[in-house]
């Protein structure tokens, strides 16, 4: 946490003492205005900060800070023209924090600061970003805001067929359950899933197509993926990692994988319902629930309901049948239902648009890329049900399941910049922060405006509201 503090600099003849500078005015002449200096602004550096950032005071020349510097036994250096920091080396072994306070002090500073690392936003170093994904981030408005620890601190459970918990883009954003990792066959942590160190299957062996060859009694911790779709969803969510050849939207994050979908991709009511419950009980901040059914189900609409309760952000896919209306979870309220965006115009894919497949109309809370995205897929997956891997297990995808993920990224991203937000709130931010609307159609998603979302604004006195959330009014100028 930063802390800053104003220090009283010293008197500007000391200053001036210090620079070998006279300030007596000439014998008989008028006495010039000294002119005030202005205290010094302290950011108090890290106990371990090696560099400082000094802003020279007004009407200082930075070289003449350097000088007056080097004279106090600092290595100094400017960084450029009379008015820009200089950079000041912490000596080996003096207190970083005690140097800080005394340049703060020392009248010659209108700010002392550590000189921290800053880092180019949104140039993801992964090996298929500008051929598979610059053009859908762009479209999302998402280098702007994008880094490496986007979305730090947020479970994210993908409700699903499952996740490759090997894969080299995913192996690292596993949430890992240290609580009941011992394998002994007991429900040490009481989560009702023995063993679940990487999550939980629903999957049982009387409900899932013979093919899949589901042994085991559910529910048990065997939550990797045999489809595919549960890891395309998680690494457009999270795809991180040294070994991975793709950037997901937020890296930070932490994948929990909760396999209620078999090997064909077909789940049933009650084991979804009971995977939604699993997440919420774990901890999962974000629930993704890329699947749907025309069905209004009392027992998957209770399960969600349980976990809004318990503080949970659901995003559901709108569906895919190509008609007005939405399929359910994402239909209930308090979900927030993503349809995928992506139609060809003039030659050129927009991203504005909703794709010819998906769901469209009243009940569809926002529009995501939903066409051509590119992400991970179990190398066991590769040429099989339609999957085509490009150079490794990375293939592409469409559909209004890939553009839910999106989605609920862009919500880890908003929550880990403000983690005492609500699962309301967090959702007001992400639903309202679109752009391009088509009359009576949802907008396509712009994470820029999402993460950079004014929060609060000022109503009368003694009252405040959420400036970006849905139905306040804009708030006065920052």
């Amino acid at each position: 946490m930063q802390l800053t503090r104003t220090l009283r600099p010293l008197a500007t003849a000391a200053v001036a003492l210090l620079l070998g500078l006279a300030l007596l005015p000439a014998r008989d002449a008028p006495a010039a205005p000294v002119a005030s200096v202005r205290p010094s602004e302290l950011i108090a550096p890290s106990a371990d900060a090696r560099s400082l950032a000094v802003q020279p005071r007004a009407g200082l020349d930075a070289s003449v800070l350097v000088t007056a510097l080097g004279r106090m036994h600092l290595e100094a250096r400017a960084t450029g023209g009379a008015v820009d920091p200089v950079q000041v080396r912490v000596p080996a072994g003096e207190d970083s924090r005690a140097l800080a306070g005394r340049l703060a002090g020392s009248g010659l500073a209108a700010s002392v600061e550590e000189d921290t690392a800053v880092h180019a936003a949104g140039v993801p170093a992964a090996a298929r970003y500008a051929s598979g994904q610059q053009t859908v981030f762009e479209a999302l408005r998402l280098p702007p805001v994008w880094s490496a620890s986007g979305g730090e601190g947020v479970i994210v459970a993908v409700v699903d067929s499952g996740v490759d918990w090997d894969h080299p883009a995913l192996a690292s954003r596993i949430a890992v359950n240290q609580r009941d990792a011992n394998f002994d066959g007991r429900d040490d942590d009481g989560s009702g899933c023995a063993d679940d160190i990487a999550g939980c299957s629903f999957v049982s062996p009387e409900t899932a197509d013979p093919s899949c060859g589901a042994f085991f009694a559910s529910p048990n911790w065997r939550a990797s993926d045999d489809e595919g779709h549960g890891t395309f969803v998680a690494g457009l969510i999270a795809a991180a990692g040294t070994r991975s050849e793709i950037a997901g939207i937020a890296p930070g994050a932490r994948i929990l994988p909760v396999k209620v979908l078999d090997c064909t991709g077909t789940g049933r009511i009650a084991e979804a319902s009971a995977g939604v419950r699993y997440a919420a009980r774990m901890g999962a901040k974000v629930i993704n629930l890329s699947f749907g059914t025309r069905t209004d189900s009392p027992a998957l609409r209770a399960a969600v309901e349980e976990a809004q309760r318990l503080g949970v952000l659901i995003v559901a896919s709108a569906g895919n049948d190509g008609r007005r209306g939405v399929t359910y979870p994402a239909a209930y309220p308090g979900v927030l239902s993503v349809a995928a965006s992506g139609a060809v115009v003039d030659g050129a894919l927009d991203y504005t648009r909703v794709a010819p497949f998906a769901d469209f109309g009243v009940g569809v809370g926002l529009l995501a890329p939903g066409v051509g995205l590119l992400s991970a897929l179990p190398p066991g997956r590769c040429g099989f049900d339609g999957w085509v891997c490009e150079g490794g297990p990375y293939a592409r995808g469409d559909g209004s399941s890939f553009a839910t993920p999106v989605v609920a990224a862009a919500a880890a991203l908003v929550w880990s910049r403000n983690p005492d937000l609500t699962a309301a709130f967090i959702g007001g931010i992400v639903g309202s922060a679109h752009r391009s609307a088509l009359p009576g159609e949802a907008g396509l998603l712009d994470i820029s405006r999402a993460v950079e979302a004014r929060l609060f604004a000022v109503g009368a006195p003694g009252l405040s509201r959420a400036a970006d959330a849905p139905g306040a009014r804009p708030g006065p100028a920052d």
